[in-house]
């Protein structure tokens, strides 16, 4: 049986998007709206140019003390995005947020970002899966350290 697309999975009806220009406080409200960590960041194309999580928040402006109503996106947003093509298989997805360590990964057909995957979208059976190869990759990976 093919293993299901990415696509598949995802649970929020609509894309919770500002701009690179849109204050921390404005972002910070459309996730408290829309129950969600995180806020893509479009150009004026559409085009993803970042993304803003609980953790840029937490990280880039409340521990340095930047305010929040005059502090743009493009100044605290996480840059270099990894994205996941909608129709990649689960799998691929949560091989890619164990690795990258993420919480929030946006989900793309072609170059429009279409979802943002997050934990609770992962179903409990594809985790399960996948349990014991990234067990094993946790063990790896503290070996080297």
């Amino acid at each position: 049986m093919p293993e299901r697309p990415v696509r598949e999975i995802l649970t929020r009806p609509t894309v919770v998007a500002a701009t690179p220009a849109t204050s921390v406080r404005e972002a910070v409200r459309r996730m408290a709206a829309h129950a969600c960590g995180s806020v893509v960041v479009l150009d004026d194309g559409g085009r993803l140019v970042g993304i803003f999580t609980e953790r840029d928040l937490a990280r880039r402006v409340v521990a340095p003390g930047r305010d929040p109503d005059t502090t743009p996106l493009a100044a605290v947003m996480t840059r270099e995005v990894e994205t996941i093509p909608a129709e990649a298989p689960v799998a691929a997805a949560i091989r890619a947020m164990d690795a990258g360590g993420y919480r929030h990964l946006p989900v793309v057909a072609g170059e429009r970002v279409v979802g943002v995957l997050a934990p609770e979208d992962i179903p409990l059976g594809e985790l399960v899966r996948l349990a014991d190869e990234l067990e094993t990759r946790h063990r790896l990976a503290e070996r080297l350290w």
